[in-house]
């Protein structure tokens, strides 16, 4: 009898943590689009399904999902989202989800965002380094299918499982106040919003699975490190170049040009999908000329047509600026993610502005 009494207990110890993995492994928590979904896989993916909904190699301001994948958000546990019309479905989706009593978070309420004037041409931000205190920028505690279906990214199964790869804010940053303006919604090309990001994510994980707390914490201080090094390189990378101006495709890159002291002038606007008048391009040919410049940005996932037209009349180079706002297929192939992406800006940034 001792023997089986021994046996049994042996048993459920061995099983315990497989029945709590299982069990944690049921929370389904969507993502509206690639950034934001890995920060989320790597805090959460060894204990929750992470769900990317907008599909790799789809360009996000167009992307509209099918009432298929809109279903699949009813089933979810949280909901994580960029709001300030990044995507125009996803407020609606939220509103939907909220009165079915699912826990939604739109991620512009909990970051810094800078104000977008406007203007699709001829931003100057002065030289504001973001830099993260010791004591953290906590968020507030509130208790608040590749095709068109969308990305379910299981663990170590099929759907993409990214591994894991290898600022003091100013007045005019505007923190948690979004009542007037417009605003850039790129959030996540601010290093300092990725990190308070990801401390949003250990919060509302820990919350969604209390016990994978601490397997939560421990991924996300990884994630932190790597964004404050990351956020160390464009310092260091970017001082002390001749030039300071980058021709854009559209204005997706505002809050690199707010930390890192460079002049974005953009094709379009805050709307890739936008085009742009004769009159500015003609005004990028001149700027670019009287400027000195001799390369412009082109996006991946964009049009290439305007920028082509100003490259080849003015004689510059195109050089590839990512986003990383989604990943190509080849960015798969590769093992490319949000964080190699990153540095291979800062390699064609600096190239642009020697």
């Amino acid at each position: 009898m001792k023997k089986i009494i021994l046996f049994l207990f042996i048993f459920s110890m061995a099983v315990l943590p497989l029945f709590n993995t299982v069990q944690a492994a049921e929370a389904d928590v969507h993502i509206s689009i690639y950034p934001i979904f890995e920060i989320a896989e790597r805090v959460g993916g060894e204990r929750l399904n992470i769900n990317q909904l907008t599909p790799d190699g789809v360009e996000v301001h167009g992307f509209e999902p099918s009432p298929r994948v809109l279903a699949q958000l009813e089933n979810s546990d949280l909901f994580i989202y960029i709001g300030q019309q990044l995507q125009g479905w996803t407020d609606n989706a939220a509103a939907n989800l909220r009165e079915e009593g699912i826990r939604v978070i739109d991620l512009t309420e909990h970051v810094d965002l800078i104000e977008y004037d406007g203007h699709h041409h001829d931003h100057h931000h002065d030289d504001h380094h973001h830099e993260h205190e010791e004591d953290g920028h906590h968020p507030d505690d509130h208790h608040h299918e590749h095709e068109e279906d969308g990305h379910h990214h299981e663990h170590e199964e099929d759907g993409h499982h990214h591994d894991d790869h290898h600022h003091e804010h100013e007045e005019d940053v505007h923190h948690h106040d979004h009542a007037h303006g417009e605003y850039d919604n790129h959030i996540w090309l601010d290093f300092n919003n990725m990190i308070l990001i990801t401390e949003l994510m250990i919060e509302e994980f820990s919350q969604l699975d209390p016990a994978g707390e601490e397997i939560y914490r421990a991924n996300g201080d990884e994630v932190i490190a790597e964004l404050k090094a990351l956020d160390e390189a464009y310092k260091e990378g970017l001082q002390d170049l001749e030039h300071d101006t980058i021709i854009v495709s559209h204005a997706a890159f505002g809050y690199l040009a707010e930390n890192y002291g460079l002049r974005q002038v953009a094709v379009t606007g805050l709307d890739p999908h936008s085009e742009p008048s004769s009159q500015t391009i003609r005004e990028l040919i001149d700027l670019s000329q009287q400027t000195g410049l001799d390369y412009i940005f082109l996006e991946v996932l964009a049009s290439p047509r305007a920028v082509n037209v100003i490259a080849e009349e003015a004689g510059l180079e195109i050089l590839t600026l990512n986003p990383a706002a989604g990943l190509r297929e080849e960015d798969l192939e590769n093992e490319e993610n949000y964080f190699t992406i990153m540095y291979s800006n800062l390699e064609n940034l600096k190239k642009a502005l020697k």
